[in-house]
């Protein structure tokens, strides 16, 4: 028995069930009555999964025929754990090879823009593209080399996601845009400074592109240590990551706010839907917003588009050709364009 689906906390695990060991799973399978389970190939049924004598989970099991069966499990690690001590190849083994990126990819795709890259990418491999760029001669080599590079740096910005803080003075209403931009109460709000402590981190998909978005304490009196503990693990998270400052649009940029300023990828004003206080010429805005008012779509959207913007991405989807979709593989298209004859 193997995972079918990726590794994670997930709504619903699938599992693979070969055919050598479909009458040990049928052993652990009971009809919702607790009646000997009997499958019917083709037709999805209900099932209990009972293991240890205990009734498990209830499982969707569909009959593969030859190639076995798929149960189909709630996705609570509780569950999984203990499919891997009743079967104890449920678990992929360590040294198994590791999917290639554009089938990783597509097992993990949190969007139809993913998904259509990742198939994009499979229909003409990578490193098919790497071999045939190899055998030609090096002054050959530029242009074909230049414009995947091109392609890699959109593909690998869709492939990943990039993190996102948002920072701002307390009271800001960050937490109350982290909700807005998940679709969900996510973290807690409220006119009560100080109510986000830990940093809480989320991927989303914006405008297509797929980020880390993270709500982070807001900067001010930090009291307890707690609180300043809170305030310093948000300031750490901002290395690497695309920093949005939110500003509370009716009081008007603080000394916090004023401090944060140059650190700032993108600068929100929020809270538009209030009387406006005075806002300084010199301190830049990018986006104004109103969490309480807008439509969520509206809100996700020019979101999502201004973070287009600011890393200068094109529209998210197939990227026109092979390319890099990690790391490793854009190291080795630089390597091929920096050899020599």
């Amino acid at each position: 028995m193997r995972p079918a689906t990726p590794p994670g906390v997930a709504g619903v695990s699938v599992f693979e069930v070969p055919a050598a060991e479909r009458g040990a799973a049928h052993a652990c399978l009971r009809t919702p009555a607790g009646r000997p389970f009997v499958p019917a190939a083709g037709r999805p049924q209900l099932a209990l999964l009972v293991l240890g004598g205990d009734v498990v989970d209830e499982v969707l099991v569909v009959d593969r025929g030859g190639a076995g069966l798929e149960l189909h499990t709630h996705g609570a690690p509780a569950v999984a754990a203990a499919l891997r001590r009743a079967f104890p190849c449920s678990a992929a083994p360590d040294d198994a090879p590791a999917a290639a990126p554009a089938a990783a990819l597509l097992r993990r795709a949190l969007s139809a823009e993913q998904l259509d890259l990742a198939l994009e990418q499979l229909a003409a491999p990578f490193p098919d593209f790497l071999q045939e760029l190899a055998a030609a001669a090096p002054a050959a080599r530029a242009a074909p080399g230049a414009a995947a590079l091109g392609r890699s740096a959109v593909a690998m910005a869709l492939a990943a996601p990039a993190r996102v803080v948002l920072a701002g003075a307390q009271n800001a209403g960050k937490s109350s845009l982290f909700n807005r931009l998940l679709y969900r109460e996510r973290a807690l709000t409220g006119a009560l400074p100080g109510l986000t402590r830990d940093p809480v981190a989320e991927l989303t998909v914006l405008a297509g592109y797929p980020y880390e978005l993270v709500d982070t304490a807001g900067e001010g009196p930090a009291g307890l240590p707690a609180a300043a503990a809170a305030i310093a693990a948000g300031r750490e998270l901002r290395d690497g990551a695309f920093v949005v400052l939110v500003v509370d649009r009716a009081r008007g940029p603080g000394d916090a706010d004023r401090r944060l300023l140059a650190r700032a990828d993108l600068v929100v004003a929020n809270k538009t839907d209030l009387p406006g206080a005075p806002w300084p010429a010199w301190f830049r805005c990018d986006l104004q917003v109103a969490c309480a008012t807008m439509d969520g779509a509206a809100l996700r959207a020019r979101f999502g588009a201004a973070l287009r913007r600011l890393r200068g991405l094109p529209a998210a989807g197939p990227v026109g050709g092979p390319a890099a979709l990690d790391r490793e593989q854009l190291a080795a298209l630089a390597a091929l364009l920096d050899r020599g004859g």
